[in-house]
């Protein structure tokens, strides 16, 4: 037993006991670590439990500062916590202390308000080798014009720069322990909770006065892999994304009601486009808007509406049950980061017939395939209702891929659909597979087909003939090598 276990024992009363446990806290010392391992809790010096052994009798100084330590704890930023260790079974609670009661399943630990063995966490510490810290290789890929961070073993870091992906031969090959601990330097603790049980987990997290990133870590057979995608540290308006049609785009961010998808594959912009129209929203118009996101990539202060933002796990367990939750909210304006599941495609449409403006995203290409995926959703039974729901209350659909630029950057090739007379009258009839003839007639509208906005692109030099090749729907219009134009015939 130390000295300082055999004080506390010694003290006749709780409140003695207190006392010492105070002084204590007061008087740790760097040579106190032979008797009290201090792990510590986040990077930015929030120092966790001090605790001696595990399975033995011990104190836990929780949630308190060490200010004999902090010091020499500043050497140590570099270092990760991972947590690791399982609770004893049937642990009880002391139910009369207010800190014993959160449920914290890892290690048994003396409470030093009631001295009854509680649960709490026990972390271990992850030296971190590589050269560099998250944070700095973060603002490096900033500054060199990154959209995406790739960590895996076995690899240089991996930037994306301009759609190239960018070997950094400069930087040393990663560990999975290096992977590891890159990763663990910007996850909350909830994440790495998420992390250790489900093998992957996504989160959004700021580098102030830089840059927002949106990070997703996940296991593959050779250890951890991160994949970070850099986001404009402020939401860039319709102006600064540069829409050719901005009048279509002011036109449907006035609607009162209704859907509008924004769509395209993964890394194609859609939640920067929708970021600049709900920005747009929240400069011109008075309304309250809820925005249900996985994770939040853009955080938009209150302008001339209201605006929450919340976020898939961290403030809600699904986009279903946010949804539920929102349309007993008042709201005027809901987006939705991804109608994913039916549940959540059947609420957004829900919401948009009972006279909100419903925002949403899909992975898809085009605006038929994107009407006959919500469709496909439902059951054989309820196909002909949704049609009729999507054929009144569509009111647009944008999809969206991104292009290297010639000269550097890239571009964004946009399809605009519509709603008129003749497309609601195709989504009734099933007739979808027509859809395109029409945008293309529905171009005085402002409606425009992705291979016309390529082909516009391709006239003006921004993109290469292979790109326009490779990105076109309709690959028999941009076949330019005869090896091309045989494939096409095959």
């Amino acid at each position: 037993m130390s000295n300082f276990e055999e004080q506390i024992e010694k003290a006749p009363t709780p409140k003695e006991k207190s006392a010492i446990i105070q002084k204590i806290l007061g008087t740790l010392t760097k040579e106190s670590l032979d008797d009290y391992r201090l792990l510590q809790k986040t990077v930015d010096g929030e120092f966790g439990k001090a605790l001696k052994g595990f399975g033995q009798k011990c104190i836990g100084f929780a949630d308190k500062k060490f200010p004999n330590l902090k010091p020499d704890l500043e050497t140590k930023r570099k270092k990760e916590v991972e947590a690791l260790v399982k609770a004893p079974d049937n642990l009880p609670d002391n139910k009369d202390c207010k800190f014993c009661l959160q449920e914290i399943p890892y290690v048994a630990l003396k409470c030093h308000y009631c001295l009854e063995y509680v649960k709490v966490e026990i972390v271990r510490v992850i030296e971190n080798t590589y050269p560099i810290t998250a944070h700095e290789l973060y603002k490096k890929a900033n500054k060199l014009g990154t959209s995406d961070i790739h960590l895996a073993v076995g690899f240089h870091p991996i930037f994306r720069i301009s759609g190239t992906m960018t070997h950094m031969k400069e930087m040393p090959v990663l560990t999975d322990k290096n992977c590891m601990s890159l990763a663990y330097q910007t996850l909350s603790d909830d994440s790495k909770r998420i992390f250790e049980v489900n093998k992957e987990v996504d989160q959004a997290f700021d580098i102030p006065g830089i840059c927002r990133l949106r990070l997703n870590v996940a296991e593959e057979r050779r250890g951890v892999m991160v994949v970070a995608r850099i986001l404009p540290s402020s939401i860039l308006s319709m102006d600064d994304l540069k829409f050719r049609n901005k009048d279509v785009f002011v036109k449907l961010c006035e609607e009162v009601n209704g859907l509008i998808l924004v769509t395209g594959p993964t890394g194609s912009g859609k939640s920067t486009t929708l970021a600049a129209m709900i920005d747009y929203i929240n400069t011109n118009r008075q309304e309250h808007i809820i925005t249900i996101e996985d994770p939040i990539e853009f955080v938009h202060q209150p302008k001339q509406s209201k605006i929450m933002q919340r976020e898939l796990r961290t403030n809600t367990l699904s986009f279903g049950n946010a949804l539920k939750s929102a349309l007993r909210q008042d709201p005027d304006i809901m987006l939705v980061g991804e109608l994913r599941d039916l549940e959540t495609t059947e609420l957004a449409i829900e919401a948009a017939e009972t006279g909100h403006l419903v925002f949403g995203t899909l992975h898809t290409n085009s605006a038929a395939k994107t009407i006959d995926r919500i469709i496909n959703m439902f059951p054989s039974e309820d196909q002909d209702k949704v049609r009729t729901a999507l054929a009144e209350n569509l009111k647009g659909i944008i999809a969206q891929q991104l292009i290297k630029k010639v000269g550097g950057g890239r571009v964004a090739p946009q399809e605009i659909m519509l709603k008129s007379l003749a497309i609601s009258a195709l989504i009734r009839e099933k007739k979808t597979y027509q859809i395109n003839e029409y945008i293309r007639q529905g171009s005085r509208m402002g409606m425009q087909t992705m291979d016309d906005t390529i082909k516009v692109l391709l006239d003006e030099g921004s993109i290469t003939p292979l790109n326009a090749y490779r990105y076109a729907l309709n690959k028999t219009d941009f076949a330019y090598t005869d090896e091309q134009r045989a494939s096409l015939k095959a």
